[in-house]
């Protein structure tokens, strides 16, 4: 397909009537000659303009003359692109073939068996993003009572410290009001000398009435008291009357324990940005539940105060815990077996493949959708904890490492490679036609939408990325071989133009414009052009609705589906290091 440049307004000898020739069909145009031989019509037809009585315009359904024949001035398209007339989708007519088994083959060897999930981490406003905390209150559901201590590099957690209580708030140490409504002062009397243990600084902080065990760079000391200020525990010390005994205030990486209901300081540590305090609840029948905001979570607790300012929280699980509380969010629980089967391959995957990638926060992924939601035990159903428990330890893996399994919410007939999404060519997220996914458009939300823009609307939108173009004039739209949108271009009467590809499109679409996803064709009602498409996502790996509707309709297996919408994979058992 030869590309045509605008038309120059001098140059109309070629450009006849519109309608001259109604019953001619379109043919293939090679190079038209205006106004002589030197001059060469280049760029598409459909973006030539001519001056009239009524001003400058599109000369779209006119026709011109060339050495192949007459061709209608309406848009050319080829297998990968199109005009607004949508002529051309590819790929949309195909029936996906029946993907093969998988069976699981060989093993992986990962470095940790438990993931560290960032809870609340973010220090700006956020709508997605949990942002840190002052305080945070922990209460045992399953349990009763909690260990402090710290986790090693290896995520080995070593006990320094414990409490029976079982509603527990942690708080940086300054002065702040907890949740409970009691306020909490940062400075303490510390007593002089040091203990060798738990225990012994515990005993010799139970002969005041006030007095608790901290754990500081590696040694216990006893404290008493919370005051708001250096005055206040200077005074108290000199009334107690112990020689040595100072007014004291920890670190500004310090956390303090206290009572939730009292306020009653329990423990405080304090190891600076070297170690940070970990909680873990215990239980002597089965395993440990706890309230934290009110989600229940498995596992432990840390909390890292990574700029000497508020908290962030982390919950450190084990994997299959941390899966459980991932799929009742990603996929309902009451869903198909065989497609929680397979979100628990990709969820499972898609953690390994992030371990430490959050290392400026000091942990693997986030519960939001900046990684995969996850809400602990909450939501979770035996039919989706059955899901995790029988693919335990799978792993999808592409040329032997885990994948970052990348799924939406629905693709609307289509994955795409993931070159034209995030500008990288990844060789198991590879475009492939999905007629699957249809079957479950009845319980998709997602399955058809539709947007509507003016032309100038468009012209703003595409404006903000450093063009300047006055109106969408003429809109041509590019697909990929499976008919997904990967290329646009804008061009206003005066013949300027904003072009978008690739990634840059698939921003320009969904960023901009808020379309659900880059499966589309446009409808064009003089200055309205109306966006009516399908899917919710980024159109990369699995599709979750597509998953339901070949486990339910089709009746594929877990292993079929993730073979269908990953390119080259193998599974693997996984071996753990730590």
């Amino acid at each position: 397909m030869k590309r045509m440049k605008a038309i120059p307004a001098m140059l109309l000898a070629a450009v006849l009537v519109a309608g001259l020739f109604p019953a001619l069909p379109a043919a293939a145009a090679g190079d038209i000659y205006v106004n002589g031989p030197d001059s060469v019509l280049a760029g598409a037809l459909d973006g030539a303009f001519a001056v009239g009585g009524g001003g400058t315009s599109l000369v779209s359904g006119s026709y011109v003359l060339t050495a192949d024949g007459v061709v209608t001035i309406d848009g050319q398209s080829g297998s990968s692109g199109g005009s607004s007339g949508n002529s051309e989708r590819p790929g949309r007519d195909e029936t996906s073939p029946t993907p093969e088994h998988l069976s699981v083959t060989g093993s992986i060897t990962l470095p940790y068996s438990v993931f560290r999930v960032g809870l609340y981490y973010y220090d700006g406003t956020s709508s997605v993003r949990n942002g840190t905390l002052e305080s945070a209150n922990l209460e045992n559901d399953v349990g009763s009572g909690y260990k402090f201590g710290y986790y090693d590099s290896s995520r080995v957690f070593h006990e320094v410290g414990y409490t029976s209580d079982t509603t527990i708030t942690m708080a940086m140490d300054r002065n702040v009001t907890i949740s409970s409504g009691v306020s909490i002062g940062c400075y303490h009397v510390l007593l002089p000398g040091s203990y060798g243990s738990f225990e012994e600084a515990s005993g010799a902080a139970s002969q005041y009435s006030d007095g608790f065990p901290a754990y500081y760079d590696g040694s216990y000391y006893v404290l008493c008291g919370d005051y708001e200020s250096a005055d206040e525990a200077y005074a108290a010390a000199q009334s107690m009357g112990i020689s040595g005994a100072e007014a004291y205030s920890a670190s500004n990486r310090c956390v303090t324990v206290v009572n939730t209901k009292t306020g009653r300081v329990l423990f405080e540590f304090d190891c600076g940005s070297e170690l940070n305090l970990a909680v873990s609840p215990q239980s002597s029948s089965g395993k440990a539940v706890t309230w934290f905001r009110g989600n229940r979570y498995y596992g432990d607790f840390e909390y890292v105060r990574r700029s000497g300012e508020k908290l962030t929280v982390i919950n450190i699980v084990n994997i299959e815990d941390y899966v459980k509380g991932v799929i009742p969010y990603e996929m309902s629980g009451s869903w198909p077996k065989e497609a929680l089967k397979a979100q628990a391959l990709c969820a499972r995957t898609f953690a390994a493949s992030h371990f430490n990638s959050n290392s400026f926060y000091g942990f693997d992924v986030t519960n939001d959708t900046y990684s995969q939601v996850y809400r602990g035990l909450t939501g979770a159903t035996a039919n989706s904890n059955a899901a995790v428990d029988e693919t335990a330890g799978i792993y999808i893996l592409y040329k032997g490492e885990p994948i970052s399994a990348m799924y939406c919410s629905s693709n609307g007939g289509a994955t795409e490679d993931s070159e034209n999404v995030t500008g990288s060519a990844v060789g198991y997220l590879r475009g492939k036609v999905d007629s699957f996914e249809a079957a479950a458009d009845s319980i998709n939300g997602h399955s058809s939408w539709s947007y509507t823009f003016t032309r100038r609307e468009l012209a703003e939108k595409a404006n903000t990325r450093g063009f300047s173009i006055a109106s969408a004039d003429a809109i041509e739209i590019s697909w990929s071989d499976t008919g997904n949108v990967i290329g646009m271009k804008l061009t206003d009467s005066n013949g300027r133009s904003a072009t978008f590809s690739g990634s840059a499109c698939y921003s320009f679409c969904t960023a901009l414009l808020g379309l659900d996803s880059i499966s589309f064709e446009i409808e064009e009602n003089g200055d309205n052009v109306t966006f009516v498409g399908s899917g919710w996502g980024h159109n990369l790996g699995l599709s979750q609705f597509g998953a339901y509707a070949m486990a339910d309709t089709y009746g594929f297996t877990y292993d079929q589906i993730v073979n269908f919408y990953y390119t080259d994979i193998t599974l693997a058992q996984a071996n753990y290091t730590n």
